[in-house]
């Protein structure tokens, strides 16, 4: 059963970015300090899989997706974003950002995706 859900979603009239969360199925932590092992146990973190999804018309036409990724709060997956692009501002340094790089990738695809498409006649 699936518990995605979404946390973040841009719209414009034919299209949706939407980023959404879900519980990693089959994490793989093999990297994990004893730390990390004991907060997954605990609860007091938790282990998601994030995608980043153009819609178009409401279906699904590309897709970028990051699994692995643990935190206390699905939310911080995003607000990391949003720190990073101050802390570039402030210092003029670029630093990276899976949500950011999840959202070109996606969006880039949807564009190939389109550009490849037979052309269609609005009536």
């Amino acid at each position: 059963m699936s518990t995605e859900t979404i946390l973040r979603e841009y719209k414009t009239k034919n299209f949706a970015v939407q980023l959404r969360c879900d519980y990693e199925d089959f994490p793989d932590l093999s990297w994990a300090d004893q730390e990390t092992l004991d907060k997954l146990d605990s609860g007091e973190w938790t282990n998601y899989v994030f995608s980043v999804v153009v819609l178009w018309k409401e279906r699904e036409i590309a897709a970028d997706y990051l699994g692995n990724s643990i935190y206390e709060d699905p939310q911080e997956f995003y607000r990391e974003h949003l720190g990073i692009a101050a802390l570039r501002r402030k210092t003029g340094k670029n630093y990276g950002c899976y949500f950011s790089d999840m959202m070109r990738t996606a969006i880039a695809e949807a564009r190939k995706t389109f550009s490849n498409a037979p052309k269609l006649r609005a009536k």
